[in-house]
């Protein structure tokens, strides 16, 4: 019989696969609450076997100073702020955060479940002091007498989410200004499946198409190369997230007239589906906000920008 592996030997075998796993080798725990790695509980050498393979932002603080351990996708996650904190106390790490962050590790702690949805917290994980927004789930993990003896977050960054439905938020805003102000320029009826749009005399003129071809329908292209060609690839995009996500459609851009001069659309749409879950129709309303950017930008460039 060979001899018995203890659980630190046999995650030792897994901790120089990634770079959080060369930290916690490399760190001398007998300087800590937890004592020398070879007298670690097996529930510990567990759940970091676990965490260290895991894809997902793994945080686990762990014994009587919550100790912090976490994974290469939590590096990813939070940047520089990680630099050197595995084996310090989670204040450490968090202690900037800590009103947001505290009540769920307590909550943890005291053996209960909390998950918490675009919870607005800056990571600095860009290097900046960017606003960042995540979700994160805590609960408790135990020792084998089952006792809890830490806490486990797992959290996702969802920043991205909510600045794009800030985005569509506010430009919704903006388009019901227009449109109570009566700026409307016209609607668009998209058939997509033989991609064919018809819209009214006015909607086509400010897309240099002849009303008359716009009454009998053409195709999207056409309208499409009105847009500047800095906002077109966005807007294309926001269609077909549209389409994909089965959502509504906001959108701020520019057009450029026959003459070259520019004009701000604030557009508005709504796929619609059969049966089979096709997209067979995209309408919608298109209204000219340059009336509208041009206050914005006199409001924010003030009145010591302009001449006397």
């Amino acid at each position: 019989m060979g001899q018995e592996l203890t659980p630190w030997a046999v995650l030792s075998r897994q901790l120089p696969q990634t770079a959080s796993g060369r930290e916690i080798a490399g760190a001398d725990w007998s300087r800590t609450s937890l004592g020398p790695t070879d007298e670690w509980p097996q529930s510990l050498a567990t759940l970091l076997a676990a965490g260290l393979a895991c894809p997902s932002p793994m945080l686990l603080g762990w014994g009587p100073d919550l100790l912090i351990f976490f994974n290469d996708a939590c590096v990813a996650l939070m940047g520089k702020r990680t630099v050197g904190a595995i084996g310090r106390p989670v204040q450490d790490l968090l202690h900037d955060v800590w009103n947001d962050v505290g009540p769920m590790v307590e909550a943890a702690l005291a053996g209960e479940i909390r998950i918490s949805v675009d919870l607005p917290l800056n990571m600095q994980a860009r290097g900046d002091d960017a606003d960042s927004w995540w979700s994160c789930t805590a609960s408790p993990v135990r020792d084998e007498e089952g006792d809890i003896a830490g806490f486990l977050i797992m959290a996702i960054d969802t920043t991205w989410r909510v600045v794009a439905q800030r985005s569509r938020d506010d430009a919704a805003k903006r388009l019901q200004v227009a449109l109570s102000a009566g700026d409307s320029i016209g609607a668009w009826d998209w058939d997509v499946l033989q991609n064919r749009v018809t819209a009214d005399s006015r909607f086509a003129l400010i897309y240099n198409v002849e009303p008359e071809r716009a009454d009998a329908g053409v195709k999207m292209e056409e309208f499409f190369d009105a847009i500047h060609p800095d906002d077109k690839p966005r807007v294309e995009a926001e269609v077909s997230q549209a389409i994909e996500k089965r959502e509504g459609f906001f959108s701020e851009y520019r057009i450029l007239s026959s003459s070259g001069e520019e004009q701000w659309i604030a557009a508005q749409g709504r796929p619609v589906y059969d049966d089979d879950g096709r997209c067979i129709r995209f309408p919608g309303l298109s209204f000219d906000i340059t009336a509208n950017k041009r206050a914005e930008r006199a409001r924010v460039s003030g009145p010591s920008s302009r001449k006397a």
